[in-house]
């Protein structure tokens, strides 16, 4: 995975929670949400997950640079918006949507703003720090290690 791969990986996530998004954009009648749903939090866990693990602890290595602090500092809201996301899925179970469609078309559409917003901040901030940074490396010789 390298920063194109995360671009590829918010494209998806765009995408689905565009799906998502005309679906609970009339509060009249409930539609079936949960694979969407699913499939949004399995993309953007395994999204966070390549973050965590490479990008923000290889930009926040590089010492005082610009993308080290801008690195520490998306990291910092990204868990937050993290929780956020886990408490919306916690809450908004299919017995819930089933009885309050209208409330989980509010809690989606604030949840979905927060990560459009999210991800766009990312591709127009910290992925243009990111590239160049050979953040990479260290992940791509772990797998040939691995497979040996």
């Amino acid at each position: 995975m390298d920063i194109e791969g995360l671009c590829r990986q918010h494209d998806h996530i765009a995408a689905i929670a565009a799906e998502l998004m005309l679906l609970v954009e009339k509060a009249d009648e409930p539609r079936p949400v949960a694979a969407l749903r699913w499939g949004l939090t399995r993309t953007l866990l395994t999204h966070l997950a390549v973050e965590d693990r490479y990008l923000y602890p290889g930009m926040i290595a590089q010492g005082g640079t610009q993308g080290a602090v801008v690195a520490s500092r998306f990291q910092t809201e990204m868990g937050d918006l993290a929780e956020r996301f886990t408490a919306y899925m916690t809450e908004w179970k299919d017995e819930r949507i089933a009885r309050d469609w209208a409330g989980f078309c509010d809690a989606t559409k604030l949840i979905l703003g927060a990560l459009s917003r999210r991800i766009a901040h990312e591709n127009e901030t910290l992925y243009p720090l990111a590239r160049g940074m050979r953040l990479f490396a260290a992940a791509t010789q772990e797998r040939v290690a691995i497979r040996g």
